[in-house]
């Protein structure tokens, strides 16, 4: 789990995403840790770090959050179950993924970025989603 506790240093360029609980899904550490400090920068709570679906899915199960970044392919595969279940509890995601191709069915409405994406670009993807 990662740190809870907002930047003090905020920037107010995405004021929407002020408070809101983000759940990284990604394998690739590296990127998860970008999103993770840019979030806080911006005043978002980056809530945990899940690379595989399982891990995800687990922690949906038992924690309330108000968006999601989500890799599409993870280590255990395509993460279409996650995408489903944020799409049927109504959780606005975006997809960062390096195999856009092959996923946009299963992303629905939500935006889909291909990577690399500097991690600014995810947040005002977020910020949009979160309108």
């Amino acid at each position: 789990m990662l740190d809870q506790a907002p930047s003090a240093r905020r920037n107010d360029k995405y004021p929407n995403l002020r408070g809101k609980r983000i759940l990284i899904i990604e394998d690739e550490a590296v990127v998860a840790v970008d999103y993770y400090f840019q979030l806080r920068h911006v005043g978002a709570l980056p809530q945990a770090y899940e690379p595989t679906s399982q891990a995800a899915l687990e922690y949906l199960a038992t924690h309330e959050v108000d968006a999601a970044i989500v890799d599409y392919r993870l280590r255990d595969g395509p993460c279409r179950t996650v995408l489903e279940m944020l799409q049927s509890r109504g959780i606005p995601f975006i997809v960062v993924s390096g195999c856009t191709h092959e996923m946009r069915e299963s992303a629905g409405t939500s935006q889909v970025l291909s990577k690399p994406v500097a991690p600014d670009e995810v947040c005002r993807a977020l910020s949009e989603v979160l309108h």
